[in-house]
């Protein structure tokens, strides 16, 4: 009860536009989970070589642990990447139990004014189930997405490597063209269709799905919510489409979308399937996930920043081998693991940057240092001391002036511009479209050197984030993303090289 009470009050604390709190918290204990395997894997994940934003586990259709690592909290949203594709395929089953279509569809006959002057064989008989389990033939390729404009007409000119239906080849692509799909029998965008079908049901209000140059739903990618949304669609497939009493997806169709429908491909209907029996995945780049898993009653989300091999074959694996074996089918005895774990999952956090708040070579604060040329589009920098706070004020090309406020040992918040913050997809044609508020970046610094100056910021109602090096002595900053690993090095000087 105590842990329960805890778990309240921290939620009511949060700004009500988020809705988190809606899912019902419970002791693992009560749940049949002994909170000392919950912890054990909360700490396993943490370990890991990535960079963890939060986990919820769910079991019996109630939250028996969760975890945000500062500086995330309970309220940041979060780009899922192709978690988004399994929404699409609700979207397809939902609209299949209307009557709108059927698995036997021919994709050609959606956009016939899009299709090319010759129609070969191969892509009259391209079928909505060839889209859905990847199997559409189309070359795999990023350049439609990334150098045109009008990507239904760029998808349907594309090269045909392999008779569909007959193999399989991962393609973001394939699942927009469902998204097109959507648009073209209901007249709504896939994100307008799921609202009152999906989200609202769900009490999903505070989400964005980016939209393509077309004002198409990406329907592959590009959703973005909060981790408790996610567990919330979790548990809906878990219920077989059921959500208090209204059945929102077809029962049989969350079946088909977790069953194995390419053999040799673990794949499904826009998920994958796991080593664990009867176990199915939303999976996204970068080890984003929800985790399905009915024989156990039980969901996982996972959100993350991680470009290791093999990104979340650890994660799974260790829910798999490690809490799982530790689940009973009846309530455990109530025990002080479980307050200890309530106290224990505030205190996960990213270590901030370490090193001193202060340098004695005091002549570099309040200067301007100027690239010739960047990367990141900087133009200059400058560095302001406020007491123990450093101000990062940066000058860009595109974003104008943005100041990013570190604090030494801790964290330091700043808004920041809707285009700010890395992005992997960027390359992509209307990357960021939909998003209108500022993200949050939390920073942190400290001087290792007299005139060596380390930053580190988290974009934490997004993904991504940077790890900045400014080396004084040499005039060179060093920097990396947090989803690659290579040190990128650009030079800077005082001198404006612009001025005449």
């Amino acid at each position: 009860m105590k842990h329960y009470l805890l778990s309240l009050l921290l939620l009511l604390t949060l700004p009500i536009r988020a809705q988190v709190g809606d899912l019902m918290r419970s002791t693992p204990e009560s749940q049949g989970v002994p909170s000392h395997a919950v912890e054990a894997y909360f700490d396993s994940l943490v370990s890991l070589p990535t960079e963890l934003h939060s986990c919820i586990l769910m079991r019996h259709g109630k939250i028996i642990g969760e975890i945000h690592p500062s500086p995330f909290s309970p309220k940041d949203g979060h780009t899922v990447y192709s978690v988004s594709k399994t929404f699409t395929a609700a979207a397809i089953g939902i609209a299949i139990s209307e009557n709108r279509l059927r698995l036997s569809d021919r994709l050609a006959v959606f956009y016939p004014e899009l299709l090319p002057d010759t129609i070969s064989d191969r892509l009259a008989s391209i079928t909505l189930r060839d889209l859905l389990t990847m199997q559409s033939g189309f070359k795999t390729t990023d350049e439609v997405r990334n150098q045109q404009t009008e990507w239904i007409k760029g998808c349907l000119a594309n090269k045909i490597t392999s008779r569909p239906g007959t193999h399989f080849s991962y393609s973001s692509m394939d699942t927009y063209l469902l998204s097109a799909i959507i648009t073209r029998v209901t007249g709504m965008s896939l994100l307008d269709y799921l609202r009152p079908r999906l989200f609202q049901p769900l009490h999903i209000t505070d989400l964005v799905w980016e939209s393509s140059p077309e004002d198409m739903t990406c329907g592959g990618w590009g959703l973005y919510l909060q981790a408790e949304s996610m567990a919330k669609f979790g548990q809906l497939l878990l219920n077989r489409g059921n959500w208090k009493g209204r059945q929102l997806i077809p029962a049989e169709w969350v079946d088909e979308m977790m069953k194995l429908q390419v053999p040799g491909s673990n794949y499904g209907y826009q998920m994958w399937q796991c080593d664990n029996p009867g176990t199915a995945r939303a999976d996204g780049s970068f080890g984003q996930f929800i985790i399905v898993m009915p024989n156990e009653d039980m969901v996982a989300v996972i959100t993350q920043s991680a470009y290791t091999a093999g990104v979340g074959a650890k994660e799974r694996d260790l829910l798999f081998t490690q809490l799982v074996p530790s689940l009973s089918s009846i309530a455990l005895p109530e025990s002080k693991a479980s307050l200890a774990l309530q106290r224990k999952q505030a205190t996960y956090s990213i270590p901030p940057i370490g090193g001193s708040a202060t340098t004695k070579t005091r002549d570099i604060y309040d200067k301007t240092y100027f690239f010739p040329s960047h990367p990141l589009h900087w133009q200059s920098f400058r560095l302001i001391r406020r007491g123990q706070q450093l101000l990062l004020e940066i000058h860009t090309k595109d974003n104008g002036t943005v100041t990013l406020r570190c604090n030494n040992k801790s964290w330091g918040t700043s808004k920041v511009p809707v285009t700010f913050p890395p992005y992997t997809r960027s390359v992509t044609q209307g990357a960021f479209s939909g998003f209108t508020a500022p993200f949050t970046a939390n920073s942190s610094y400290g001087w290792t050197k007299p005139t060596r100056l380390q930053i580190r910021t988290i974009f934490t109602n997004w993904m991504s984030g940077y790890y900045f090096t400014f080396n004084f002595d040499s005039s060179q900053l060093l920097y990396k993303t947090n989803y690659e690993g290579k040190w990128l090095r650009v030079n800077f000087q005082e001198k404006n090289p612009t001025a005449e």
